[in-house]
């Protein structure tokens, strides 16, 4: 059984109810933590890597900004990463929401540009697979596949959301990178 540890993206939480993370959970223990992405990339990859360090897990996957996360934190922790609709480069993709605004369970949050602009592009570094749904409508799949495919083995499925609607169908793809 796999330890996987679950990275969220913006403005989200982590919430183990979640079809996605329960899907995951069949391939062993999901665990994860919350993520305040308006405190900058170092604190955020800090947390990250202390968290992970408790944990040790055998796998990271992340979606969105938690795509993002994984790819950096499995480059530098050398644990194996799934990159689910990543964002590749997080100051063109948090640009949108610098400012005040609500995350996804009405909280308020502020995020200034200063923060965004600590964020760097996606790794090239490590051992990742990257899985996107082509339906995406905030990162465009062929973008994506643009930026990683040189580096990683993309995966994409028809339609879906940046949610993520392929959990079911990714998870042999998932095990077939832990065998790899």
């Amino acid at each position: 059984m796999l330890k996987t540890y679950y990275l969220h993206g913006f403005a989200s939480r982590f919430d183990i109810t979640r079809e996605k993370l329960k899907t995951l959970a069949r391939l062993g223990t999901v665990y994860g933590h919350d993520i305040d992405y308006t405190l900058g990339s170092e604190d955020v990859i800090e947390e990250g890597l202390d968290k992970l360090m408790q944990v040790n897990p055998d796998l990271l996957v992340g979606t969105s900004m938690g795509g993002w996360l994984a790819g950096i934190l499995g480059a530098e922790s050398g644990i194996p990463f799934v990159a689910i609709n990543p964002v590749t480069d997080p100051v063109r993709s948090l640009k949108a929401w610098i400012g005040q605004g609500r995350d996804h369970q009405g909280q308020p949050y502020h995020l200034t540009h200063e923060v965004v602009s600590s964020y760097y592009p996606f790794t090239h570094h490590g051992s990742g697979l990257v899985l996107l749904d082509q339906g995406d409508e905030l990162l465009p799949w062929s973008d994506t596949t643009k930026a990683l495919g040189d580096y990683f083995p993309v995966h994409s499925f028809e339609d879906g959301s940046h949610r993520f609607e392929h959990m079911e169908e990714a998870l042999e793809l998932i095990r077939e990178h832990m065998k790899g």
